[in-house]
């Protein structure tokens, strides 16, 4: 099971790594040092919606996607954000696992690549 980022402090660390972007939402995760958890957090603004219910239905849609995709995310020790963006409401829910396994893709290559 993936832990969560509950803490400002936390989220402000992963915002210090790379991200990915995608049309429905951006990755962003900091690569932790060996033998730590895989950890994550969501983050849906009120510029993506002034509607709590709204911003709760997005974030709920993105946390099941993740839930499916929990292997992916369990391969290294790192730490993840997303962001969403509006369209992760509206999206059929499996395109909005397709990009999340696609972003997950391309983090898994840069963290393989020295940079």
């Amino acid at each position: 099971m993936i832990a969560r980022l509950k803490q400002r402090r936390q989220f402000l660390d992963v915002q210090k790594g790379r991200r990915i972007s995608t049309g429905l939402f951006v990755v962003q995760h900091l690569q932790q040092s060996v033998g730590a958890h895989p950890r994550i957090g969501f983050t849906v603004s009120k510029k993506v919606s002034p509607s709590s219910v709204v911003r709760n239905r997005i974030r709920r849609r993105l946390k099941e996607a993740v839930r499916h995709e929990e292997q992916r995310f369990c391969a290294t020790p790192t730490d993840y954000v997303l962001v969403a963006r509006l369209g992760a409401l509206t999206a059929p829910f499996p395109a909005l696992r397709a990009e999340l396994i696609k972003a997950l893709g391309k983090i898994a290559q840069t963290v393989s690549t020295p940079s």
